[in-house]
């Protein structure tokens, strides 16, 4: 499991040509400017795939207008945003277009920090609206980049991320129809004393965070989000909950980012584990074929994961493609572990 304990911090730049003494609190190397953080580069690697042709390799020109069709060959060029993976320093995610949607409009971002900080987002775009691809990228390279730079406690750090992503998304376009998205968004920092970590969870709609362990776990599986949803909503005013699950409203988001008069809203949580574990964030793509949380752990802590965290999001991914892949399916897996004091 990846190891976010202070002691394993480096105190010299990761540049090889500098390898100088360094903050591991600054965000770049006084020395020679190397960044401090690093990222997992999947949009970018979406972006350039995108731009060339599977079949003969031509390239489209940058700024020229596109159908979707090579000019060398005529073929449709294949979206690479159908199926990525990605893994960085022990984390991983998987983000699938599924079996029905033609597009896939949720995007991932992963990036871990010379201090020890790990940050993920999983965005989920909001079909009903223009472009929702291009909110759920803008969101979550925009919220991954104020995890990794933020200076203030996590909490804040958090509630800043989804804010500013939520900016970003609102400049795209104009309500009703903007582009859209949900956002969920993990910070894991280990502390002061090197004897634990905290994590912080913060969300917009109904994409989850859950925290997966085995069964004889002092730190059970359970889900750390609540969906801003109208059947959440409605359960918590006192509607049957088997009635307001039932209803054709149930899914309905209360909360999201777009092109909206009010900031956002995003709730916070905060978890200090005690014992190891692993943090997922994902669409509701996955949740809504598995939701419950000791199923969703016997599932990615079952054989794949003795293959790392990458086999258990494939895993898991292939569990929603066999439930009917009716949506967009991405998954983002943290494995963290929790020094013990001696």
């Amino acid at each position: 499991m990846i190891d976010v304990s202070p002691v394993s911090r480096p105190t010299t730049c990761p540049n090889p040509a500098c390898a100088e003494p360094v903050d591991p609190t600054a965000n770049f190397c006084e020395a020679c400017g190397t960044d401090l953080a690093v990222r997992d580069g999947t949009t970018a690697a979406v972006a350039a795939a995108a731009a060339t042709c599977a079949n003969c390799g031509t390239t489209a020109e940058p700024g020229a207008a596109d159908d979707g069709y090579c000019t060398g060959c005529g073929l449709r060029r294949r979206d690479p945003a159908e199926h990525v993976e990605t893994v960085l320093d022990g984390v991983a995610g998987v983000s699938d277009r599924g079996r029905v949607r033609e597009t896939n409009q949720d995007a991932m971002a992963l990036g871990r920090h010379l201090a020890g900080t790990v940050a993920a987002v999983v965005c989920d775009g909001v079909s009903t609206t223009l472009t929702p691809e291009l909110a759920a990228t803008t969101a979550a390279d925009t919220a991954l980049e104020a995890l990794l730079r933020g200076r203030s406690d996590g909490a804040t750090r958090t509630r800043d991320a989804v804010l500013a992503a939520g900016k970003a998304v609102g400049k795209l376009g104009r309500a009703p129809h903007g582009p859209s998205c949900t956002l969920v968004s993990a910070l894991v920092q280990p502390l002061p004393d090197a004897e634990g970590v905290d994590v912080h969870i913060g969300w917009i709609g109904d994409s989850r965070a859950y925290w997966l362990a085995p069964p004889d776990s002092p730190e059970p599986s359970r889900a750390l989000t609540r969906d801003h949803s109208w059947a959440t909503e409605m359960i918590a005013v006192g509607m049957d909950p088997a009635e307001a699950t039932a209803d054709r409203r149930a899914h309905q988001i209360t909360r999201w980012l777009g092109p909206e008069d009010r900031p956002p809203v995003p709730e916070l949580a905060h978890l200090r584990p005690t014992a190891d574990g692993l943090l997922l964030l994902c669409t509701d793509g996955l949740w809504n074929y598995l939701d419950d949380p000791a199923e969703l752990a016997a599932a990615a802590l079952g054989p794949a994961a003795e293959s790392g965290p990458l086999a258990a999001a494939v895993a898991l991914t292939a569990l929603a493609l066999e439930a009917g892949g009716r949506d967009n399916i991405t998954i983002v897996l943290v494995p963290v572990t929790v020094r013990s004091r001696s």
